[in-house]
């Protein structure tokens, strides 16, 4: 399998760590690598990667970087046939990573996937997730990515780029405090980061609603940092949508069984909870957002925001030894 390496040296643990690939890379040249640091750059390593046959895309970098060969894979289409692509955690919270990453940040695991990539008979996970995409109502390209959040999902990841050079350092550690953080908020019945927001909620299987939630997600990943998994619904369709409207009740009590992705008696729409699975969602809704630990805003708020899968990427990752 012929692997083409993406190297961002800004991402969290590069920059942290510079020199940590360089051995192996100067060792295969044959392989080829590329240095970005933009969208521009990833097309177009994207298409040097085409010429020389690649088959394999390995990112090294954080959700951004990830997030940003997604568009490029999807949006631009620079392969005939979609590559399979190995993540390495190099970023700072490593959602992503955290869920289809090819195993951990260090010079070995990139030695094992070359090694193996050249094996005939390769020692690899193969895992299949699809690809959530936002459009906006402007003339605007599409993002991709794997995970969408608003109202506290959004308040909290500004208080993580405030504070990034000590919760972020912590990778999804951080992301935990940010979340207990919350917790002892709505513990406290403070108001702060916990503004709720007024969202009108389209899908095709149920009739809009418009309501103030206190939390929004979309995402397509299997897990969430710390190993949570808040979805519980069991239907068909590529996007996990969860919510959390206001007013809600019996939090407590719920959140320990739906953060495990199980449902709860009391986790119900009409205590405030609603966990569903979908094919695309229109959301109206007057704030900010998140995709993948990225903070975005849409110039026509007046208008909905379609969120659909454009399709699948294959997940390369390492056997256990």
């Amino acid at each position: 399998m012929r692997v083409g390496i993406l190297h961002n040296p800004l991402s969290g643990r590069n920059r942290r760590n510079p020199g940590v690939f360089q051995e192996i890379l100067s060792q295969n040249p044959d392989v080829p690598w590329a240095e970005v640091q933009t969208p521009a750059d990833i097309l177009e390593a994207l298409r040097s990667f085409v010429q020389d046959d690649v088959e394999c895309v390995v990112i090294n970098g954080g959700d951004g970087t990830i997030q940003s060969a997604m568009g490029a894979l999807f949006h631009h289409r620079p392969f005939v046939s979609m590559p399979r692509v190995a993540v390495l955690p190099a970023g700072t919270a490593n959602l992503i990573a955290g869920d289809v990453g090819v195993g951990k940040f260090s010079s070995g695991v990139l030695r094992q996937l070359l090694t193996e990539a050249r094996s005939p008979s390769p020692k690899f996970i193969i895992e299949t997730r699809p690809v959530l995409r936002i459009r906006f109502p402007e003339e605007r390209e599409p993002l991709y990515g794997m995970f969408f959040g608003a109202g506290a999902i959004y308040h909290g990841t500004q208080m993580g780029l405030q504070t990034k050079q000590s919760i972020g350092r912590l990778g999804e550690w951080g992301a935990g405090l940010i979340l207990l953080k919350f917790l002892l908020a709505v513990a406290t019945g403070s108001r702060k980061g916990l503004n709720p927001i007024t969202v009108r909620v389209v899908t095709e299987e149920k009739p809009p609603v418009q309501e103030e939630f206190l939390l929004l997600m979309v995402t397509t990943l299997n897990r969430l940092f710390l190993g949570m998994r808040p979805f519980w619904a069991n239907k068909p369709g590529p996007l996990r949508y969860t919510s959390l409207r206001v007013p809600y009740r019996y939090l407590w009590r719920v959140l320990p069984t739906v953060l495990r992705g199980h449902a709860h008696a009391l986790a119900t729409s009409t205590h405030g909870y609603v966990s569903d699975n979908l094919s695309e969602i229109r959301l109206k809704f007057d704030s900010g957002f998140v995709l993948d630990g990225e903070v975005y805003t849409s110039s026509r708020p007046e208008e909905p925001l379609l969120l659909d899968s454009p399709g699948e990427l294959s997940f390369v990752r390492l056997k256990a030894e």
